[in-house]
Protein backbone atom coordinates (compact mmCIF):
# COMPACT_ATOMS: atom_id res chain seq x y z
CA UNK A 1 0.00 0.00 0.00
CA UNK A 2 1.19 3.52 -0.82
CA UNK A 3 1.05 5.02 2.66
CA UNK A 4 2.38 8.34 1.42
CA UNK A 5 -0.64 8.78 -0.85
CA UNK A 6 -2.99 7.58 1.88
CA UNK A 7 -1.51 10.05 4.36
CA UNK A 8 -1.90 12.91 1.90
CA UNK A 9 -5.54 12.00 1.31
CA UNK A 10 -6.32 11.56 5.01
CA UNK A 11 -4.58 14.75 6.11
CA UNK A 12 -6.31 16.87 3.47
CA UNK A 13 -9.20 18.93 4.83
CA UNK A 14 -12.45 18.73 2.86
CA UNK A 15 -16.03 19.04 4.04
CA UNK A 16 -18.90 19.01 1.55
CA UNK A 17 -18.50 21.48 -1.32
CA UNK A 18 -15.04 22.48 -0.04
CA UNK A 19 -13.00 19.58 -1.39
CA UNK A 20 -10.23 21.39 -3.24
CA UNK A 21 -7.43 19.89 -1.14
CA UNK A 22 -8.46 16.35 -2.04
CA UNK A 23 -8.82 17.23 -5.71
CA UNK A 24 -5.28 18.62 -5.61
CA UNK A 25 -3.88 15.41 -4.08
CA UNK A 26 -5.60 13.23 -6.67
CA UNK A 27 -4.60 15.43 -9.60
CA UNK A 28 -0.98 15.42 -8.46
CA UNK A 29 -0.90 11.66 -7.98
CA UNK A 30 -2.54 10.80 -11.30
CA UNK A 31 -0.84 13.49 -13.40
CA UNK A 32 1.88 11.15 -14.76
CA UNK A 33 -0.61 8.68 -16.23
CA UNK A 34 -2.06 10.73 -19.08
CA UNK A 35 -5.68 10.33 -18.02
CA UNK A 36 -8.36 12.80 -18.99
CA UNK A 37 -10.30 14.50 -16.22
CA UNK A 38 -13.29 16.76 -15.75
CA UNK A 39 -15.49 18.09 -12.98
CA UNK A 40 -19.23 18.25 -12.62
CA UNK A 41 -21.08 21.33 -11.41
CA UNK A 42 -20.72 20.38 -7.73
CA UNK A 43 -16.98 19.72 -7.79
CA UNK A 44 -16.86 15.96 -8.26
CA UNK A 45 -13.64 15.08 -10.08
CA UNK A 46 -13.84 12.35 -12.72
CA UNK A 47 -10.75 10.70 -14.20
CA UNK A 48 -11.11 8.63 -17.35
CA UNK A 49 -9.03 5.86 -18.91
CA UNK A 50 -10.01 5.91 -22.56
CA UNK A 51 -10.00 2.92 -24.88
CA UNK A 52 -9.91 2.83 -28.66
CA UNK A 53 -13.21 1.06 -29.31
CA UNK A 54 -15.22 0.92 -26.08
CA UNK A 55 -18.13 -1.49 -25.88
CA UNK A 56 -19.46 0.05 -22.64
CA UNK A 57 -18.40 2.27 -19.74
CA UNK A 58 -17.90 1.65 -16.03
CA UNK A 59 -17.52 4.11 -13.17
CA UNK A 60 -15.89 3.54 -9.77
CA UNK A 61 -16.98 5.92 -6.99
CA UNK A 62 -15.31 7.18 -3.81
CA UNK A 63 -16.41 10.37 -2.07
CA UNK A 64 -14.01 13.17 -1.15
CA UNK A 65 -15.87 14.92 1.65
CA UNK A 66 -15.46 14.16 5.34
CA UNK A 67 -17.69 14.93 8.30
CA UNK A 68 -16.78 18.14 10.08
CA UNK A 69 -18.04 21.60 10.91
CA UNK A 70 -18.53 25.12 9.61
CA UNK A 71 -18.21 28.38 11.53
CA UNK A 72 -21.78 29.59 12.10
CA UNK A 73 -21.32 32.57 14.42
CA UNK A 74 -18.63 34.19 16.58
CA UNK A 75 -19.51 35.01 20.19
CA UNK A 76 -18.46 38.23 21.99
CA UNK A 77 -16.18 36.05 24.14
CA UNK A 78 -14.26 34.88 21.07
CA UNK A 79 -15.71 31.38 20.76
CA UNK A 80 -16.82 29.95 17.43
CA UNK A 81 -20.27 28.44 17.26
CA UNK A 82 -20.13 25.58 14.81
CA UNK A 83 -22.64 23.91 12.54
CA UNK A 84 -22.14 20.19 12.06
CA UNK A 85 -21.60 19.23 8.40
CA UNK A 86 -22.32 15.54 7.95
CA UNK A 87 -23.07 13.07 10.70
CA UNK A 88 -20.42 13.86 13.32
CA UNK A 89 -21.20 11.67 16.33
CA UNK A 90 -22.18 13.83 19.33
CA UNK A 91 -19.50 12.29 21.55
CA UNK A 92 -16.85 13.24 18.98
CA UNK A 93 -17.44 16.94 19.65
CA UNK A 94 -16.06 16.80 23.19
CA UNK A 95 -12.55 18.26 23.64
CA UNK A 96 -11.06 17.27 20.29
CA UNK A 97 -8.32 19.08 18.41
CA UNK A 98 -9.61 20.67 15.23
CA UNK A 99 -8.24 22.77 12.39
CA UNK A 100 -9.87 25.88 10.95
CA UNK A 101 -9.22 26.66 7.29
CA UNK A 102 -9.79 30.32 6.52
CA UNK A 103 -10.99 31.70 3.20
CA UNK A 104 -7.37 32.68 2.51
CA UNK A 105 -6.27 29.08 3.08
CA UNK A 106 -4.56 29.65 6.43
CA UNK A 107 -4.68 26.78 8.93
CA UNK A 108 -5.41 27.59 12.58
CA UNK A 109 -5.65 25.20 15.56
CA UNK A 110 -8.64 25.01 17.84
CA UNK A 111 -10.44 22.74 20.26
CA UNK A 112 -14.03 21.70 19.74
CA UNK A 113 -16.21 21.53 22.86
CA UNK A 114 -19.82 20.56 23.32
CA UNK A 115 -22.25 21.98 25.88
CA UNK A 116 -25.16 19.55 26.09
CA UNK A 117 -27.08 21.94 28.40
CA UNK A 118 -27.65 24.33 25.50
CA UNK A 119 -30.24 23.95 22.73
CA UNK A 120 -29.03 21.52 20.07
CA UNK A 121 -28.43 24.33 17.57
CA UNK A 122 -25.93 26.02 19.92
CA UNK A 123 -24.19 23.05 21.53
CA UNK A 124 -20.98 22.81 19.50
CA UNK A 125 -18.32 25.46 20.13
CA UNK A 126 -14.68 25.91 19.17
CA UNK A 127 -12.02 27.63 21.25
CA UNK A 128 -9.12 29.10 19.27
CA UNK A 129 -7.52 30.82 22.26
CA UNK A 130 -9.17 34.18 21.61
CA UNK A 131 -10.63 36.40 24.34
CA UNK A 132 -13.10 38.34 22.23
CA UNK A 133 -14.56 38.63 18.74
CA UNK A 134 -11.89 41.13 17.68
CA UNK A 135 -9.21 38.55 18.44
CA UNK A 136 -11.01 36.09 16.19
CA UNK A 137 -11.31 38.63 13.38
CA UNK A 138 -7.59 39.37 13.65
CA UNK A 139 -6.89 35.70 13.00
CA UNK A 140 -8.79 35.91 9.72
CA UNK A 141 -11.56 33.55 10.84
CA UNK A 142 -14.98 34.28 9.38
CA UNK A 143 -18.44 32.79 9.23
CA UNK A 144 -18.52 29.90 6.76
CA UNK A 145 -14.95 28.76 7.34
CA UNK A 146 -14.30 25.02 7.30
CA UNK A 147 -13.44 23.21 10.54
CA UNK A 148 -12.11 19.65 10.49
CA UNK A 149 -10.58 17.26 12.96
CA UNK A 150 -6.82 17.75 13.24
CA UNK A 151 -5.81 14.09 13.55
CA UNK A 152 -2.65 13.31 11.58
CA UNK A 153 -2.34 10.05 9.67
CA UNK A 154 -0.23 7.52 11.56
CA UNK A 155 0.67 3.84 11.81
CA UNK A 156 -0.18 1.68 14.80
CA UNK A 157 2.20 -0.84 16.35
CA UNK A 158 0.49 -3.94 14.89
CA UNK A 159 1.79 -4.44 11.37
CA UNK A 160 -0.53 -3.00 8.72
CA UNK A 161 -2.88 -1.08 11.02
CA UNK A 162 -3.13 2.66 10.42
CA UNK A 163 -5.30 5.50 11.63
CA UNK A 164 -6.34 8.96 10.57
CA UNK A 165 -9.24 11.25 9.99
CA UNK A 166 -11.49 11.16 6.93
CA UNK A 167 -10.88 7.52 6.06
CA UNK A 168 -14.57 7.79 5.17
CA UNK A 169 -14.09 8.01 2.28
CA UNK A 170 -10.51 8.82 1.40
CA UNK A 171 -10.05 5.05 1.36
CA UNK A 172 -12.44 4.91 -1.57
CA UNK A 173 -10.52 7.72 -3.27
CA UNK A 174 -7.30 5.78 -2.73
CA UNK A 175 -8.75 2.62 -4.28
CA UNK A 176 -10.00 4.48 -7.34
CA UNK A 177 -6.70 6.27 -7.89
CA UNK A 178 -4.58 3.15 -7.44
CA UNK A 179 -6.85 1.13 -9.70
CA UNK A 180 -6.37 3.60 -12.55
CA UNK A 181 -2.62 3.64 -11.97
CA UNK A 182 -2.47 -0.16 -12.12
CA UNK A 183 -4.59 -0.51 -15.25
CA UNK A 184 -3.41 2.53 -17.20
CA UNK A 185 -1.39 0.52 -19.74
CA UNK A 186 -3.79 -2.42 -20.07
CA UNK A 187 -6.16 -2.84 -23.00
CA UNK A 188 -9.72 -3.02 -21.74
CA UNK A 189 -12.90 -3.37 -23.81
CA UNK A 190 -14.55 -0.47 -21.98
CA UNK A 191 -14.01 3.09 -20.81
CA UNK A 192 -13.09 3.21 -17.13
CA UNK A 193 -14.00 6.23 -15.02
CA UNK A 194 -13.15 7.02 -11.41
CA UNK A 195 -15.42 9.60 -9.79
CA UNK A 196 -14.11 11.29 -6.65
CA UNK A 197 -17.49 12.62 -5.64
CA UNK A 198 -18.57 15.71 -3.75
CA UNK A 199 -20.96 16.07 -0.84
CA UNK A 200 -21.83 12.46 -0.05
CA UNK A 201 -22.04 13.12 3.69
CA UNK A 202 -24.78 15.72 3.30
CA UNK A 203 -27.14 13.86 1.01
CA UNK A 204 -25.26 11.86 -1.65
CA UNK A 205 -25.24 14.85 -3.98
CA UNK A 206 -22.13 14.55 -6.13
CA UNK A 207 -22.80 10.95 -7.10
CA UNK A 208 -26.00 12.04 -8.79
CA UNK A 209 -24.46 14.83 -10.83
CA UNK A 210 -21.32 12.86 -11.73
CA UNK A 211 -23.46 9.97 -12.94
CA UNK A 212 -25.67 12.30 -14.95
CA UNK A 213 -22.53 13.68 -16.59
CA UNK A 214 -20.87 10.35 -17.46
CA UNK A 215 -23.89 8.03 -17.83
CA UNK A 216 -21.95 4.80 -17.18
CA UNK A 217 -23.41 1.40 -17.95
CA UNK A 218 -22.34 0.00 -14.57
CA UNK A 219 -21.60 1.67 -11.23
CA UNK A 220 -19.27 0.28 -8.56
CA UNK A 221 -19.15 2.05 -5.20
CA UNK A 222 -16.23 1.95 -2.73
CA UNK A 223 -17.03 3.26 0.75
CA UNK A 224 -16.29 2.33 4.37
CA UNK A 225 -18.29 0.98 7.31
CA UNK A 226 -17.84 0.32 11.01
CA UNK A 227 -19.51 -2.12 13.37
CA UNK A 228 -21.27 -0.44 16.29
CA UNK A 229 -19.50 -2.58 18.91
CA UNK A 230 -15.73 -2.76 18.21
CA UNK A 231 -15.36 -5.53 20.80
CA UNK A 232 -17.58 -7.90 18.82
CA UNK A 233 -15.38 -10.19 16.73
CA UNK A 234 -17.84 -13.04 16.08
CA UNK A 235 -19.82 -13.94 12.97
CA UNK A 236 -22.38 -11.21 13.62
CA UNK A 237 -19.68 -8.64 12.81
CA UNK A 238 -19.03 -8.76 9.06
CA UNK A 239 -17.09 -5.49 9.16
CA UNK A 240 -13.92 -6.70 10.83
CA UNK A 241 -10.66 -4.89 10.17
CA UNK A 242 -8.09 -7.19 8.60
CA UNK A 243 -10.63 -9.75 7.38
CA UNK A 244 -10.99 -8.48 3.82
CA UNK A 245 -13.29 -6.25 1.75
CA UNK A 246 -17.05 -6.28 2.30
CA UNK A 247 -19.85 -6.83 -0.22
CA UNK A 248 -23.15 -5.31 0.84
CA UNK A 249 -26.53 -6.80 0.00
CA UNK A 250 -28.80 -3.95 1.12
CA UNK A 251 -28.84 -0.50 2.67
CA UNK A 252 -31.43 2.21 3.20
CA UNK A 253 -30.78 3.76 -0.22
CA UNK A 254 -30.04 0.79 -2.47
CA UNK A 255 -30.80 -2.87 -3.09
CA UNK A 256 -27.79 -3.70 -5.31
CA UNK A 257 -27.97 -5.42 -8.68
CA UNK A 258 -27.90 -9.17 -8.09
CA UNK A 259 -25.90 -9.96 -11.24
CA UNK A 260 -23.16 -7.60 -10.11
CA UNK A 261 -23.22 -9.02 -6.60
CA UNK A 262 -22.64 -12.49 -8.00
CA UNK A 263 -19.88 -11.17 -10.24
CA UNK A 264 -18.09 -9.67 -7.24
CA UNK A 265 -18.38 -12.94 -5.31
CA UNK A 266 -17.14 -15.10 -8.18
CA UNK A 267 -14.23 -12.78 -8.91
CA UNK A 268 -13.18 -12.68 -5.27
CA UNK A 269 -13.31 -16.47 -5.05
CA UNK A 270 -11.25 -16.94 -8.21
CA UNK A 271 -8.67 -14.41 -7.01
CA UNK A 272 -8.59 -15.96 -3.52
CA UNK A 273 -9.58 -12.65 -1.93
CA UNK A 274 -11.58 -12.98 1.31
CA UNK A 275 -14.96 -11.29 1.16
CA UNK A 276 -17.09 -10.33 4.14
CA UNK A 277 -20.84 -10.31 3.39
CA UNK A 278 -23.02 -7.73 5.08
CA UNK A 279 -26.09 -5.53 4.85
CA UNK A 280 -27.21 -2.33 6.57
CA UNK A 281 -30.49 -1.40 8.22
CA UNK A 282 -29.75 2.28 7.68
CA UNK A 283 -27.19 4.47 6.04
CA UNK A 284 -26.32 4.75 2.39
CA UNK A 285 -23.57 5.40 -0.12
CA UNK A 286 -23.04 7.07 -3.48
CA UNK A 287 -24.91 4.11 -4.92
CA UNK A 288 -28.14 5.49 -3.48
CA UNK A 289 -28.21 8.23 -6.11
CA UNK A 290 -26.07 6.71 -8.86
CA UNK A 291 -28.45 3.81 -9.48
CA UNK A 292 -31.45 6.12 -10.03
CA UNK A 293 -29.97 8.21 -12.84
CA UNK A 294 -31.67 7.95 -16.22
CA UNK A 295 -33.68 4.77 -16.57
CA UNK A 296 -31.58 3.10 -13.86
CA UNK A 297 -27.94 1.97 -13.67
CA UNK A 298 -26.95 -1.46 -12.31
CA UNK A 299 -24.99 -0.70 -9.16
CA UNK A 300 -23.12 -2.64 -6.50
CA UNK A 301 -21.48 -1.46 -3.27
CA UNK A 302 -18.19 -2.67 -1.83
CA UNK A 303 -16.98 -1.56 1.59
CA UNK A 304 -13.69 -1.30 3.44
CA UNK A 305 -13.95 -2.15 7.14
CA UNK A 306 -12.90 0.40 9.74
CA UNK A 307 -13.13 0.76 13.48
CA UNK A 308 -14.79 3.98 14.62
CA UNK A 309 -16.41 6.38 12.21
CA UNK A 310 -17.71 9.93 11.88
CA UNK A 311 -15.33 11.00 14.62
CA UNK A 312 -11.76 12.27 15.06
CA UNK A 313 -10.15 9.15 13.62
CA UNK A 314 -10.74 5.68 12.24
CA UNK A 315 -8.56 2.56 12.15
CA UNK A 316 -8.06 0.41 9.04
CA UNK A 317 -5.69 -2.24 7.68
CA UNK A 318 -3.41 -2.10 4.66
CA UNK A 319 -4.24 -5.71 3.75
CA UNK A 320 -7.93 -4.91 3.32
CA UNK A 321 -7.12 -1.93 1.12
CA UNK A 322 -4.65 -3.84 -1.04
CA UNK A 323 -7.19 -6.65 -1.42
CA UNK A 324 -9.86 -4.17 -2.51
CA UNK A 325 -7.57 -2.75 -5.21
CA UNK A 326 -6.73 -6.30 -6.31
CA UNK A 327 -10.42 -7.23 -6.39
CA UNK A 328 -11.28 -4.29 -8.63
CA UNK A 329 -8.33 -4.94 -10.91
CA UNK A 330 -9.48 -8.55 -11.28
CA UNK A 331 -13.06 -7.45 -11.98
CA UNK A 332 -11.96 -4.94 -14.60
CA UNK A 333 -10.02 -7.67 -16.38
CA UNK A 334 -13.13 -9.87 -16.42
CA UNK A 335 -15.83 -7.32 -17.28
CA UNK A 336 -17.58 -8.01 -20.57
CA UNK A 337 -20.44 -6.77 -22.70
CA UNK A 338 -22.20 -10.03 -21.82
CA UNK A 339 -22.16 -9.15 -18.11
CA UNK A 340 -23.43 -5.65 -18.86
CA UNK A 341 -26.32 -7.12 -20.83
CA UNK A 342 -27.11 -9.57 -18.04
CA UNK A 343 -27.06 -6.79 -15.44
CA UNK A 344 -29.62 -4.90 -17.52
CA UNK A 345 -31.85 -7.95 -18.09
CA UNK A 346 -34.78 -8.71 -15.76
Amino acid sequence: MDLQLMAALSNADAIAANEGEVRAVLRHHLAPYGLTSQTDGLGSLIFTKETADPQFSVMIYGHMDEVGYMVRTITPEGLLRLMVVGGVKPAASHWQNVRITTAAGHKLPGMVIRDDTLPAFDQVLCDVGANNADDVAALGIAIGDMVTFATEFHAYAPDGVFGGKALDDRLGCYVGAQLLAELVDEKLPFTLHFAATSSEEVGIRGAKTATQLIKPDLAFIVDVATFQNPRERGEVNQRQVGKGPILTHFDRTLAPNRHLQQFVKETATAAEIPLQLDMFNGGGTDGGEAHKVGSGIPTVVTILPCRYGHCAQSLAHTRDVDQMVALYAAMCRQLSAKLVAEAHTF
